[in-house]
């Protein structure tokens, strides 16, 4: 933990704690730019941490309370080494991160179909077709 005026800011391991999460995950959140806004790269604020927790449940339609409630309890377990698993946010980060990987996807998939598309109207993709044959 870092000292910041009246904020408390974490690492990334500390911050995937707080969380409830594997750290792995909250990498791959940053990597995807759909995660919580880091501070700094690898630097979180809690209180963008607790944002971050309030709208996975207000998206999944639960009430903040319960996020706030689970913020509380965060901040009463960081710091003990050892924090539990959160089920629900480790759930909605999947989520998150499967709808990324789905658009990305997606948008190879239109790419190497365009890509064929106008391949196949050269006379380079019959010479690559008779040459792999």
């Amino acid at each position: 933990m870092f000292a910041f005026p009246g904020k408390r800011v974490f690492a990334r391991d500390e911050a995937a704690r707080y969380l409830g999460i594997s750290r792995l995950r909250l990498r791959f959140l940053e990597i995807a730019r759909c995660g919580p806004v880091p501070f700094a790269p690898g630097r979180y604020r809690t209180t963008e941490l607790n944002l971050y927790r309030i709208e996975l449940f207000l998206r999944a339609g639960l009430p903040a309370t319960e996020a706030e409630r689970r913020n509380a309890q965060a901040e009463t377990l960081a710091q003990n080494a050892e924090t539990p698993r959160d089920p629900f946010v480790e759930m909605a980060t999947l989520h998150d991160l499967r709808q990324v990987g789905t658009f990305i996807i997606g948008r190879v998939a239109i790419g190497i179909g365009l890509f064929i598309i106008v391949m196949s109207h050269t006379p380079l993709w019959h010479f690559l077709r008779q040459s792999l044959k």
